[in-house]
């Protein structure tokens, strides 16, 4: 959850400080900005009709090459980066969209947001979300991580 630490740098920086030397610090995130991200979606559709969907303070360090630098910027040793791409398929929509409307930064949003906009976003969001015949969604992820040795 590196992007929700607002100085990323300071955060590896004391994982590095109170690893045993030669330990490991490793981590892994969703990629925020590069479509890995499963509620990008919904973000989307909320986005276009101005409502604000809360944003971590640092989404940029979900990159793997941010990752990397803040592991190397940390002093770390032998870094090393990989990218861990998954799928999850849901049942049908309504199953999909169970996991947008109980994810706790969209129940914020949901506080904020008249009844006409979450139908909007539904609607907009089954149109992005390609089903199978038989209505199975089947969506991407991506998350990269990190992992580095503290010296010794």
């Amino acid at each position: 959850m590196i992007f929700f630490v607002p100085d990323p740098a300071r955060g590896v920086a004391e994982m590095a400080r109170v690893v045993c030397p030669g330990g490991t610090v490793s981590a892994y995130a969703w990629d925020m900005l590069g479509g890995g991200f499963r509620m990008r979606h919904w973000h989307f559709e909320m986005r276009s009709m101005g409502v604000a969907i809360p944003v971590p303070p640092s989404p940029g360090a979900s990159r793997m090459d941010a990752m990397r630098d803040l592991w190397t910027g940390a002093g770390l040793t032998a870094v090393e980066t990989r990218e861990i791409s998954v799928q999850r398929t849901f049942i049908d929509f309504d199953d999909y969209w169970t996991t947008i409307r109980t994810d706790r930064a969209s129940e914020r949003s949901s506080r904020r947001c008249p009844p006409k906009n979450w139908r909007t976003s539904r609607r907009g969001c089954a149109r992005a979300c390609r089903q199978t015949a038989a209505g199975r969604i089947t969506y991407g992820a991506r998350a990269n991580a990190v992992k580095g040795r503290a010296p010794i």
